[in-house]
């Protein structure tokens, strides 16, 4: 299908609002591991004795892992509001559209996406490249363009909200 100039402007416009979305996501999806990764207060990781050198005190620990918890768990949030603001625009496309567009937002790259199509929704590639565009066109009509997400900008407002407290 051949697309105006119009029509290209604007599937470069919505990839880039997907791109950070994906983005986002990603983030999103790191830091939930980083929060799996700290120690519960219980841990037997924390104990008093301190083999082979120099570590900070059990309790002292604890807390400066409970806060770091915090804090993730507080980026994170922000990251689902953000996540939250789009998905529901989804359900304005038709099945397929949204699960192109859903996949591309949640995966962590290009095979991992092709193969979600391909496995869970049987999109092949081809149906993938010729669809996307009109995913794209379709889901324009919908996105608040004047209001898109930004990494950066989320980042940017954590680290003031974090300063201002």
């Amino acid at each position: 299908m051949n697309f105006t100039e119009e029509e290209k402007e604007t599937i470069k416009e919505v990839k880039d609002y997907l791109k950070e979305l994906r983005k986002i996501n990603l983030e999103k999806f790191s830091l939930t591991f980083e929060i799996e990764d700290i120690p519960s207060p219980q841990s037997i990781k924390y104990s008093d004795e301190m083999p082979g050198g120099f570590s900070k005190p059990k309790g002292e620990q604890i807390t400066s892992n409970m806060l770091r918890r915090e804090l993730l768990t507080k980026r994170v949030a922000l990251f689902n509001q953000e996540l939250d603001r789009f998905m529901p625009l989804l359900y304005l496309l038709n099945a397929g559209h949204r699960n192109i567009i859903r996949t591309y937002v949640c995966s962590r790259g290009y095979s991992e996406m092709i193969r979600t199509l391909d496995e869970s929704y049987c999109i092949s590639v081809s149906t993938y490249k010729r669809e996307f565009p009109k995913a794209c066109l379709e889901l324009s009509k919908y996105i608040n363009f004047n209001n898109e997400p930004s990494l950066e900008e989320l980042n940017n407002r954590f680290f003031n909200n974090i300063k201002g407290e």
